[in-house]
């Protein structure tokens, strides 16, 4: 099930009320990123996620009270959402990694923050199966943006004890992905539905 949406409080500014995000008070470092997601009436271009995450430069210690690593798989740590973008924190032990899988109705992209991911892009075949393509490697500050017809797959393959963080922003939420698998065709996953390792902040 997905995280509620936290609710608002309001702050005077100059002798106007004005609608904070309650977010903002844990993570002051993303007040400008949250001010303009939270303005969102409709999906956002990937283009706008990507130059938003260039210019988002937090580190670990930021992103402090969304730091929380799941056991069986990454873990999906809720910032701050509401109908139209939700803003994660994704946190990874060494092996964990996504399925092979799409962007179908949904903008996103995400930030490396603390340590290094890896990349795997995936092609279609004629026979509508996935191929591998290449492999990229991802260190602090690089910024994927995949568009909906994109196919690949995040990893931390670093060794044991390194650990990744990533900060994603998708628009709308997401809440059903397409994943493949090399030898088999594509299923439908819905994303909250079987991640019992996400958590609200």
């Amino acid at each position: 099930m997905a995280p509620s949406v936290p609710s608002s409080s309001v702050a005077s500014v100059l002798g106007s009320p004005v609608a904070v995000n309650p977010a903002v008070a844990a993570f002051p470092k993303l007040a400008k990123l949250i001010a303009y997601l939270d303005g969102l009436r409709g999906r956002v271009d990937l283009a706008t996620l990507d130059a938003l995450l260039r210019d988002s430069h937090v580190s670990i210690d930021d992103l402090r009270p969304a730091i929380s690593f799941g056991t069986r798989g990454y873990r999906r740590n809720t910032i701050c959402r509401s109908e139209h973008y939700e803003l994660l924190a994704l946190c990874w032990r060494s092996g964990h990694c996504t399925p092979i899988h799409d962007h179908r109705g949904v903008s996103c992209a995400f930030r490396v923050i603390h340590g290094e991911g890896t990349e795997i892009r995936f092609s279609m075949s004629p026979s509508g199966l996935v191929i591998p393509q290449r492999a990229i490697s991802m260190r602090p500050g690089y910024v994927c943006s995949a568009d909906e017809p994109d196919i690949h797959q995040v990893v931390n393959a670093q060794a044991p004890e390194n650990d990744l963080v990533t900060m994603h922003i998708y628009s709308p939420p997401i809440q059903h992905m397409n994943t493949f698998r090399p030898t088999e065709p594509c299923e439908r996953l819905a994303v909250y539905g079987a991640d019992d390792e996400g958590i609200s902040i």
